[in-house]
């Protein structure tokens, strides 16, 4: 805002020093100056004030600037359907409801207009309102898989369970990878009706196929935990863990059936059905992108189901992904102590106020949550917190209580032992370090990140130089467009002083990440070395400009005076010694 009203101020000013200059004879017709004005100035005004503030991370001023151009812009509707969109963003449901009324009555066939209008009317039980605006043919793909969902639970709530199901299995492509979405609405709505043995069907043929959606799990591993098949339902909740990762929710579920506890069945409403409905493909989306679209839809399942915390959770973090960290933390802090998500948010918490430059909170927080939770998921979450805060020993602390946690109950996390070992290592504690991260391998051995970090680790400390190298090639054919790794593989030739490799892979590394001055610092060094000095030189200062550490910034002024040490080229006698496994050939 500040800069449009420093561009107006400006304006009026030298309006004001014309004026002043003709000594109050100008020839023209003040009426005329007024009447140039175009009628339409004031919305384009708002419509760019509400551009800038989106681009700027502001959605409430954006939504607020796009409703007062929608009744004078040239294209009303177009400026209504991005206030919706604004509105939504924001958290301001209502506003948006009233926002997608109007676009309506533009003449706006936005899908956002009418999956918002379509969730009113299912909201205030107006089903004719709601089937029209669902109608599929007017959405593209990942809208219409969405209006499916809501259409189906609509179904249920009109015509009732087998008409439901019906209307699904018509829908249906016969590929399971594309109907897996559909298939679990089925299986929820049968299960909802009552009918087990309908809805276990469903589940198991999915889970056969190998789908794994965190709420038809927690379905399936209920319903089999009620019907007393306990043992299948933690094989299958332990078997998600560990193909897809931690989930609050299948990890409370999984702890009460281990506790004995009765479990019950949660058998939907149509409401908290339409929810889902929402919420799985808006999941899905927001783990393929990093911007934060996803975050209108979490916004809408939670005005159909107010309770499905794990929709606060992740619009919470497609509100962090997008660097608003207190509209992050105040979305957060609504997810009561109750919920499987709490101890989670807590951690999400943190690491907001941590990004926000409120370290002191940000570990206050982390404590007190330490203190009431035993959530796994926040002790992974808050041991990142103390590694990115130089905390190492507090980590290594907390990992190793983790680790022991989850050997107890037959579980060995290779991101764990990863963590851990780079925690060990900043420490100094290279064996320990070694030994972790070794473990890690050994339970996965294919992963970019940790066949890189091992392989840097080894060719820094010139150790077991020709397997390190394996492992960089490796994470570089697997992640061919990441800037690190291509970084590594390119250093690695380096320290083997094989410049004319090393400048090859490392100006590839700087095209990739133009901005990071550990890899430009690299590709001077390279420059340097293959006898190409000027630009070595040209390197090292572009490093300078891009804001280095302190240190790193002194040893590069070194440079500039007297180029690079000479790097290490040959086996360190602790190779004798080294636990490194040989690597099975590709």
């Amino acid at each position: 805002m500040n800069l449009f009203r420093f561009l107006a101020a400006s304006t009026v000013l030298a309006v004001s020093t014309a004026c002043a200059s003709m000594g109050g004879h100008s020839p023209f017709d003040s009426s005329l100056i007024k009447d140039a004005r175009p009628d339409e100035a004031k919305a384009y005004s708002d419509f760019l004030i509400a551009r800038f503030a989106a681009m700027t991370n502001d959605p409430q001023m954006a939504a607020e600037r796009y409703s007062s151009a929608i009744d004078t812009a040239p294209e009303k509707s177009g400026i209504a359907d991005r206030a919706l969109f604004a509105s939504l963003l924001s958290g301001e449901y209502p506003e948006g409801v009233r926002v997608a009324q109007r676009a309506n009555l533009l003449g706006s066939d936005a899908a956002l207009v009418r999956l918002t209008l379509a969730v009113d009317a299912l909201r205030r039980g107006r089903d004719a309102d709601a089937q029209t605006m669902l109608e599929q043919s007017r959405f593209g793909p990942f809208n219409r898989m969405i209006a499916r969902g809501l259409s189906a639970w609509r179904v249920v709530e009109s015509e009732g369970t087998g008409a439901a199901v019906r209307y699904l299995e018509d829908g249906l492509s016969g590929d399971p990878r594309l109907d897996s979405a559909a298939l679990y609405m089925m299986g929820l709505i049968e299960l909802s009706a009552g009918n087990d043995d309908q809805a276990l069907a469903v589940f198991e043929s999915l889970w056969e196929t190998g789908s794994r959606l965190a709420v038809g799990v927690e379905a399936h591993a209920q319903l089999l935990a009620y019907r007393g098949q306990r043992a299948e339902a933690l094989a299958m909740l332990s078997e998600f863990d560990r193909e897809i990762g931690h989930n609050a929710a299948i990890a409370r579920l999984h702890e009460a059936i281990e506790r004995g506890d009765k479990i019950k069945v949660r058998r939907l409403k149509p409401e908290e059905g339409a929810a889902l409905a929402i919420y799985v493909p808006a999941a899905a989306l927001m783990s393929q992108t990093d911007d934060d679209v996803s975050a209108v839809y979490f916004v809408l399942a939670l005005a159909l189901d107010p309770d499905l915390h794990v929709a606060r959770s992740l619009w919470a973090q497609s509100l962090a992904n997008a660097e608003r960290w207190e509209e992050a933390i105040s979305v957060l802090v609504r997810i009561p102590e109750s919920s499987a998500f709490y101890g989670t948010s807590r951690g999400q918490i943190a690491w907001a106020l941590h990004n926000s430059g409120r370290d002191q909170s940000a570990l206050a927080v982390a404590q007190d949550a330490l203190e009431n939770s035993s959530d796994r998921g926040l002790k992974v979450q808050i041991a990142d917190l103390y590694r990115t805060l130089g905390r190492q020993e507090a980590a290594d602390r907390l990992l190793t209580r983790t680790i022991s946690d989850d050997a107890r109950q037959g579980r060995e996390d290779w991101r764990l032992f990863f963590a851990r070992g780079a925690s060990r290592e900043s420490l100094g504690k290279w064996h320990q370090a070694e030994q972790d991260l070794l473990k890690a391998l050994a339970l996965q051995p294919d992963d970019p990140s940790l066949l890189n970090y091992v392989g840097y680790l080894y060719v820094d400390r010139g150790e077991n130089l020709d397997q390190a190298m394996n492992m960089i090639q490796r994470a570089a054919e697997q992640a061919p467009n990441s800037g690190h790794i291509i970084d590594s593989l390119g250093w690695a030739h380096y320290r083997l002083g094989n410049y004319d490799l090393a400048v090859e892979h490392l100006e590839r590394a700087v095209e990739l990440e133009p901005g990071d001055p550990v890899l430009n610092d690299h590709l001077g060094d390279a420059y340097w070395q293959a006898g190409r000095k000027l630009e070595a030189k040209f390197q090292w200062r572009r490093t300078l400009s891009l804001d280095p550490a302190a240190e790193q910034r002194d040893v590069i002024e070194a440079k500039l005076t007297a180029g690079p040490l000479e790097p290490v080229v040959k086996q360190a006698e602790s190779d004798k010694g080294s636990m490194l496994l040989p690597l099975q050939p590709r």
